[in-house]
């Protein structure tokens, strides 16, 4: 089954690569905005009209249901980034331009080296394959689902 999805999406992977940046790029400026003319709006009323009860009362309500999204699902997700994509990002990187650059190693002629990598790198597709199978469909639950 991974090798047919694997096959089909393989020859798309910059597209892939590129939707999933722009997601992102969305999802910030969705936030940017929600600070612009969301909250920053309503501290500053505060800030203009200390006295004034209603505007601390809609800067209290505001805030309050902002945290409420932010410190459920969101948070949720963050640490599956952090504890789950991250590493593996981070060893990708290594295996991929760091030590493990194939290119670089071939032309150095260790191929012992070479192998080891490779290897290496094998390894760590067939270990991180299931986690992404699994843990990027929880994700996108999360993102679209805010289930709490």
């Amino acid at each position: 089954m991974f090798d047919e999805i694997r096959l089909l999406l393989a020859p798309h992977y910059l597209w892939i690569k590129a939707i999933h940046v722009l997601a992102a790029m969305i999802w910030a400026g969705s936030t940017a905005v929600a600070y612009a003319y969301y909250l920053k709006p309503a501290f500053r009323r505060v800030q203009q009209r200390p006295g004034d009860a209603a505007a601390r009362a809609e800067r209290n309500r505001l805030m309050e249901r902002f945290d409420l999204g932010r410190a459920s699902y969101v948070t949720v997700k963050l640490w599956v980034g952090a504890l789950v994509f991250l590493p593996m990002e981070i060893v990708d990187v290594y295996l991929s331009h760091l030590g493990g650059n194939k290119a670089a190693i071939r032309a150095s002629g260790d191929t012992a080296r070479y192998e080891r990598f490779m290897d290496l790198h094998w390894l760590f597709f067939r270990v991180t394959e299931p986690i992404i199978v699994i843990v990027v469909p929880i994700v996108v639950l999360l993102a679209v689902a805010k289930p709490f």
